[in-house]
């Protein structure tokens, strides 16, 4: 694979490929790795470089009108913790990672699959309902999660006989709440999360080019508007370039995705794709808050039953997180969406695993008090090690906290959504402007979720949570929710052009060869984190382009 700067060319410079990758993130480079050694040209176009770059990221900037910004509640914090924790301070929709590994640089791995309800078209959830059923993605899932160095694919009570320890049987009322798990990817033999950058420093085949500090500025179709002819590009330092490829997919993410399809607006004068006036509508995140907490007194108790548990899968150790979600049947009958939560541990300072890290890493007259830190442990480290290696259960923690956050899927909301500003970013080009909204529904379901898990820890003997005062006092218009940079929905994918933008092949509702990859073809977000089924789809329009391109 051969790497170009844009910044070193001649402006004017024209490049040709079979294929045009827009993004070299997750999804760029899955898709381009599945053409490597094929006769394929494929050319994959990174608006960052190889390293980070500050001025890329100030290509990121929206002009925010919507949650959280807009709510009277002040805006919760995203939840990173550790050496991540930074990320919380970026503005809502501006944490997007421009460079080669796009989002996997600042992710800390956490994969589930959708569930089968929310392929499914739903009576109480108007606009809900995907082109195909859940099982028809099963072999890509299985791709995908090979891909990330996951286990298997197994979410729910199915995995407890796969468990090596599993959590003790606690009798909740599955009808009510049911087992949810997720589970992480990392680097093979590591603990940190899986970087696309490796995939991409892998990709290795002549047939595979990638040009840096190349931003698309338009994308241009032919008179009629019916097809794909040419991609602009614009890198930082004003060198301008052209692109000319049969097929083109954009890998932008669910803001650039529709935000590019407006801004081409020459021949589309309303955007490509927007005929119908869909592209940008339908935004949706993951609105995240907290729900539960529990202290010091009483958290042990329930950490023992929501925590990492591990199984053996290829010869490698995986680990889940066990949480809980709304079950099917209740959501059906009292009109709710999908939403889950997960335990959250809040570290102590004298942690002896925080201090065994930090020993290893730390300054030399700091590592004989963390050294003493970790020996004191109770228990021992090699108890801790015993459980971890042994008994494939999650390391014993001190803490100062254990709270449960909640995530819940959006119902599909025309009103949410990304139109372009009036005011341009240093390219030139309009930057997003976003609308996120958050109804009455999500608030609704999580609240709602938080009272099961308070009756149901009362009636199996569990510790009782302190619930958020929100919760108690059912101020619904105060949920303090925040963002968790999983923008979706934007470009959704349907049958019907009058309520999506493209296909069920993914491909621009009559456009001929323009494509879009990612979460933004979403039709509803679930409450999964999305990686794992943006790769799914992601490996399933690989092979329908496949099928075209290698005919």
């Amino acid at each position: 694979m051969s790497d170009t700067d844009l910044r070193t060319m001649p402006s004017g410079t024209q490049f040709e490929a079979d294929l045009a990758l827009v993004g070299a993130g997750p999804a760029g480079l899955a898709i381009a790795r599945e053409f490597a050694d094929t006769p394929v040209k494929v050319l994959l176009i990174e608006s960052g470089g190889t390293d980070f770059d500050p001025d890329a990221q100030t290509l990121n900037r929206v002009e925010n009108v919507g949650d959280p910004n807009a709510r009277d509640a002040m805006p919760l914090q995203r939840g990173y913790t550790g050496d991540l924790a930074w990320l919380n301070d970026i503005p809502a929709f501006e944490l997007r990672n421009r460079l080669v590994g796009g989002s996997t640089h600042t992710w800390v791995g956490k994969c589930a699959a959708f569930d089968d309800i929310d392929f499914d078209m739903r009576k109480w959830v108007p606009g809900s309902g995907w082109p195909f059923p859940r099982r028809d993605l099963a072999g890509e899932l299985d791709r995908a999660a090979e891909l990330l160095n996951l286990g298997p694919n197994i979410y729910d009570r199915a995995l407890y006989h796969r468990l090596v320890s599993p959590p003790a049987e606690i009798d909740l009322n599955d009808d009510l709440v049911r087992t949810f798990f997720w589970q992480f990817s990392h680097r093979a033999g590591s603990s940190e999360p899986l970087r696309f950058a490796d995939i991409a420093a892998k990709l290795t085949a002549k047939n595979i080019d990638i040009l840096t500090h190349a931003t698309v500025t338009r994308i241009g179709l032919s008179e009629n508007g019916r097809r794909i002819e040419t991609l602009d590009l614009k890198s930082l330092s004003g060198v301008e370039a052209s692109v000319r490829a049969r097929k083109v997919v954009l890998c932008c993410g669910g803001i650039e995705n529709a935000r590019l399809l407006l801004a081409s607006n020459d021949v589309a004068k309303e955007g490509i794709g927007n005929e119908r006036d869909c592209v940008g509508r339908y935004l949706a995140d993951h609105p995240r808050t907290v729900i539960a907490r529990f202290g010091r007194d009483t958290l042990q108790d329930v950490a023992e039953h929501f925590g990492f548990y591990g199984l053996t899968h290829n010869h490698r150790t995986h680990f889940y997180l066990r949480g809980l979600a709304l079950s099917p049947r209740l959501q059906a009958r009292e009109g709710l969406l999908n939403c889950a939560t997960y335990p959250v541990q809040m570290l102590a300072p004298t942690d002896p695993w925080v201090a065994l890290k930090r020993f290893y890493a730390g300054r030399q007259r700091l590592r004989l008090g963390d050294l003493r830190t970790a020996l004191a442990a109770p228990g021992g480290l090699a108890a801790g090690l015993h459980r971890r290696l042994i008994m494939k259960r999650g390391l014993p923690r001190q803490m100062t906290e254990l709270r449960f956050d909640a995530m819940v899927e959006q119902r599909p909301n025309r009103e949410s959504r990304v139109t372009l500003s009036s005011r341009r970013d240093p390219l030139g080009i309009p930057m997003p402007r976003v609308n996120w909204k958050i109804g009455w529904a999500e608030t609704a379901s999580v609240a709602r979720l938080a009272e099961l898990i308070s009756a149901e820890f009362w009636r199996v003997g569990l510790p009782q949570p302190g619930l958020e005062q929100w919760v108690l006092d059912e101020d619904f218009k105060h949920a303090p929710f925040a963002d968790m940079a999983h923008p979706a929905c934007t470009t959704r994918m349907g049958e019907d052009p009058s309520s999506s933008v493209v296909d069920r092949n993914a491909q621009i509702h009559g456009v001929e060869g323009l494509y879009v990859a990612g979460s933004s073809v979403f039709p509803t977000p679930g409450h999964a984190n999305p990686t794992l089924m943006i790769l799914a789809l992601t490996l399933r329009l690989a092979d329908h382009l496949k099928a075209r391109l290698l005919r």
